[in-house]
């Protein structure tokens, strides 16, 4: 596993999830305070985090990048560190970063997070990885398969969500011949 607090460069044979926070590992009901982030909804902050760690047990090899709008308001590091060491071991990038040329991160807030992730995609070369996301403004293309789309509400704590990643990441192995998963 990856054990490192920086992030580093995807290679372009590497397998990705491109990971949300809000609306997947906890309902889309966070709040930055001056006591920090705070969950406004039922439940806890992370709280979906071991569902998500129980699924990628079988994919192994699978690296998280981070997709989320905790990267932009806390850093990398600080939103790195709000996941559990489990899912913290895995994640090497995320789509916005301060070392960004200034071009990209000029007009980044006014991307969708497909088209975040799509930047990402294309300055690592990736070819195999997947979004896990409540994209609540259904701003995925519907030709483009490689959304699990949550509810804002459930997260990953949907069984229907969960099969989907499942199903999606065996998906993924199968097409690139890993032989894992």
């Amino acid at each position: 596993m990856i054990n490192s607090a920086r992030p580093r460069i995807i290679r372009p044979d590497d397998v990705i999830l491109f990971l949300d926070f809000d609306g997947v590992l906890h309902p889309d009901a966070a709040f930055r305070t001056k006591h920090g982030i705070e969950l406004r909804a039922e439940g806890n902050l992370m709280m979906h985090a071991p569902i998500l760690y129980d699924i990628l047990e079988d994919f192994p090899i699978v690296k998280i990048s981070l997709s989320t709008s905790w990267v932009r308001m806390l850093g990398y590091q600080r939103a790195r560190a709000s996941l559990p060491v489990n899912l913290r071991d895995r994640t090497v990038s995320a789509t916005w970063h301060s070392r960004m040329r200034a071009t990209a991160r000029e007009g980044y807030d006014l991307f969708t997070r497909y088209e975040q992730i799509c930047g990402a995609v294309t300055r690592a070369g990736i070819t195999r990885w997947i979004a896990i996301d409540d994209d609540p403004e259904f701003s995925w293309p519907e030709h483009d398969d490689r959304l699990v789309r949550c509810d804002p509400d459930l997260g990953l704590g949907s069984k229907q969500v969960q099969y989907e990643l499942r199903a999606k990441l065996q998906l993924l192995f199968r097409e690139g011949g890993c032989g894992e998963g």
